[in-house]
């Protein structure tokens, strides 16, 4: 009966991590867009932005969602795969699906910044949390 709990905690903490993430990136988008706005960056620094984007929003929403100490990198993986899937169907649907493509290279910062902040996540020390 506990694993099933653990389940339903950990789908839970990775729901709640991805739909943080998703509001954070929201936020972090218009600030990006501001910034481009200013500057007139070139296409490489669009990308790194973008990237940097999606690897602190999904960072911020493992590091508020997740509340069970176990899983860390699994579960990160997960949340950021689901951070990413949610991302592009909302700022897809935000342009009436006329810019809607797929990217490999977000796809992974996502999961693999979803990975580290999840590790994270578990091992800090003051984080640490029963539930």
């Amino acid at each position: 009966m506990e694993l099933r709990e653990n389940g339903k905690r950990d789908a839970l903490d990775i729901l709640f991590a991805a739909l943080a993430a998703t509001l954070a990136t929201l936020l972090l988008v218009l600030v990006f867009a501001l910034i481009v706005r200013w500057t007139a960056p070139g296409d490489s620094a669009l990308l790194a932005g973008n990237c940097a984007i999606r690897v602190i929003a999904v960072a911020a929403g493992v590091l508020i969602a997740f509340r069970r100490p176990a899983g860390g990198a699994a579960k990160g993986l997960i949340a950021g795969v689901l951070y990413y899937l949610v991302t592009l169907l909302v700022l897809s649907a935000a342009d009436g699906f006329k810019n809607a493509y797929f990217s490999a290279v977000d796809l992974i910062c996502s999961a693999a910044g979803g990975a580290v902040a999840g590790v994270l996540a578990v091992n800090l020390k003051g984080r640490r949390r029963r539930g």
